[in-house]
């Protein structure tokens, strides 16, 4: 059905929304334009599963809850930033002690600068946020250093189930 839209001039891009091996299969297709995947400090298997194919692919990445749905500020038991607020605790990332707005900008400048990242999709129910999210880059791009130890943390630190947002 995409396909035939695409194919009839009815869309420019179909892509795909999803994580964990479905996020790796959809990639695999060759069916889609873009993937939409979560990537961030918290959920970083995407880096060396589905994004490296996309990026061979020469998809276009759309990153979702890039900033780990700011889990560093601690979330009520059961609700949807619990999971990523779980593996912050055991990450213990150096950079989670500064201000909420300085871990959010680290959070965000290390989603987009892994590769094949095109774009993030910061949520928000306020409208007044987007401005404070947008200022967030003003920084400039994340230390290769700090983008290493990132990841070094993760690689060191993470469990072989932190795949998605569950």
């Amino acid at each position: 059905m995409l396909q035939r839209a695409k194919e009839a001039g009815k869309t420019r891009f179909i892509g795909y929304s999803g994580d964990r091996n479905d996020s790796v299969f959809a990639v695999s297709t060759g069916l889609f334009d873009t993937l939409q995947t979560s990537c961030n400090i918290a959920d970083q298997q995407p880096i060396v599963t589905s994004l490296p194919a996309a990026v061979e692919r020469n998809m276009g990445v759309i990153a979702k809850r890039p900033i780990a749905n700011a889990a560093w500020n601690e979330p009520a038991v059961g609700t949807y930033g619990r999971p990523y607020w779980e593996r912050l605790q055991k990450l213990d990332f150096s950079f989670l002690k500064l201000s909420s707005d300085e871990i959010a900008s680290i959070a965000l400048r290390f989603t987009l600068a892994q590769p094949g990242v095109c774009t993030a999709i910061v949520g928000t129910k306020n409208p007044s946020r987007w401005k404070q999210n947008a200022d967030l880059l003003s920084a400039g791009p994340l230390e290769p250093e700090l983008i290493s130890a990132i990841r070094n943390r993760w690689i060191e630190r993470s469990s072989d189930d932190w795949i998605g947002q569950t």
